[in-house]
C-alpha cells in the first residue's frame, strides 16, 4: 500500500472511532428532536434527569394570531399584552398576523425557519393543522395554544402536537396563578406541568382590570 493510501485508511480508522464514541455518548445530534408519544415540551415524567434549561433571555417566542371574528374584535389589543406581558419578565416575542386558518399555519412554518423557542397559536381555526405541526415536532419547538377560557377545547387527544393550553386569568382572584412568561420558560425547558394552565399576563391590579375587561 502507498503511503498515500495507507494515510487514508488511519483517517477512515479515526472517522470510524470518533463515530463510535459519538454514539455512546449519545450526543444531541444523533438523536431525534421530538420524544416518543408526546409533544415536545411534554416529556416530563417521573425519573427524568433535570438539566439547565434555556436561559429567559435567549427564549423567542412566536405569538401567531387568530382571525378575526366579524368586524368588532373583542379581543383588542390582547396580542399587545402578551407580548408585553413576557418582555416584562425578559423574554423576547414577536407577533405573526393571521387573516386565516393558513396564514396561521404560514407562521408556524416561518417561526420553524427563525428557529423559535417556543410558538404560541391563539385560537387555531378550522382546518388540518397535521402537517404545520408535524413540521414544529420535527424540529423540536414547543407548541401552546392561548385560550379564552379553561372550558377546554381539546386539539390534541394524542398529545403529540401540543404541549399544553394556557387561558389568561384575574390575578386578583389567582394570585398564585404563574405569570405566563414563567409558564412558557417551564415548557420550553420541558419541566413539569398541567396540560391546561391558568395563567398570568401581569402581576399588579391595574393588570388585573385589564385582563377583566378582556
Amino acid at each position: 500500500m502507498s503511503r498515500a493510501g495507507q494515510v487514508l485508511a488511519a483517517v477512515r480508522r479515526l472517522a470510524g472511532l470518533l463515530l463510535a464514541v459519538a454514539l455512546l455518548a449519545g450526543l444531541p445530534m444523533l438523536t431525534g428532536c421530538a420524544p416518543k408519544d408526546r409533544a415536545v415540551g411534554d416529556s416530563w415524567h417521573e425519573g427524568t434527569v433535570p438539566h439547565d434549561g434555556v436561559d429567559r433571555s435567549d427564549t423567542l417566542v412566536a405569538l401567531i394570531g387568530c382571525p378575526q371574528k366579524g368586524e368588532k374584535d373583542p379581543d383588542a389589543g390582547l396580542d399587545s399584552r402578551i407580548l408585553a406581558s413576557l418582555k416584562a419578565e425578559r423574554m423576547k416575542g414577536y407577533f405573526s398576523s393571521a387573516q386565516s386558518t393558513s396564514d396561521q399555519q404560514d407562521g408556524v412554518q416561518d417561526a420553524i425557519n427563525r428557529g423559535v423557542s417556543l410558538i404560541l397559536i391563539r385560537r387555531p381555526g378550522p382546518g388540518d393543522w397535521t402537517p404545520a405541526l408535524k413540521a414544529a415536532r420535527k424540529a423540536g419547538i414547543p407548541v401552546v395554544e392561548f385560550a379564552q377560557s379553561a372550558k377546554a377545547w381539546t386539539p390534541d387527544p394524542g398529545r403529540l402536537y401540543y404541549a399544553a393550553t394556557v387561558h389568561p386569568v384575574d390575578p386578583a382572584g389567582h394570585p398564585h396563578a404563574p405569570l405566563l412568561a414563567d409558564a412558557l420558560q417551564t415548557i420550553v425547558d420541558d419541566g413539569p406541568h398541567a396540560r391546561i394552565m391558568a395563567v398570568r399576563l401581569s402581576a399588579d391590579r391595574e393588570g388585573a382590570e385589564d385582563e377583566h375587561r378582556q
